[in-house]
C-alpha cells in the first residue's frame, strides 16, 4: 500500500464517519474518491482525490486540481474542510 493509498483511505474514513457522501470509483491507479460537501450557500459541492505516484491530486468539481504530499500537515488540512462547511 502506498502512501497516496493510505492518505485517501483515511479521509475517506474520517469523512465517512462524520456522514459526508464518500464514494470510490475505478480500480488500481484509476481510482479516485470523491466527498460531497454543502457549500454555505446550500449548494452541493465535490472534491476528488485521484493517486499520482505517492501524491495525490485534489480536484473540484469546476476542474481546477492541486497536487498535495500525502503527509499529515495536509491530512490535517482536509479534515478541517469539515470544520469550515
Amino acid at each position: 500500500m502506498t502512501a497516496s493509498d493510505r492518505f485517501m483511505k483515511k479521509v475517506s474514513d474520517y469523512y465517512n464517519d462524520l456522514g459526508y457522501p464518500v464514494t470510490w470509483e475505478g480500480e488500481g491507479s484509476k481510482r479516485s474518491l470523491e466527498i460531497q460537501f454543502k457549500a454555505e450557500s446550500g449548494y452541493f459541492t465535490s472534491m476528488i482525490f485521484s493517486p499520482s505516484g505517492d501524491d495525490i491530486i485534489v480536484k473540484d468539481e469546476w476542474g481546477r486540481e492541486q497536487k498535495i504530499k500525502a503527509t499529515k500537515g495536509n491530512l490535517d488540512m482536509i479534515k478541517s474542510w469539515s470544520e469550515t462547511r
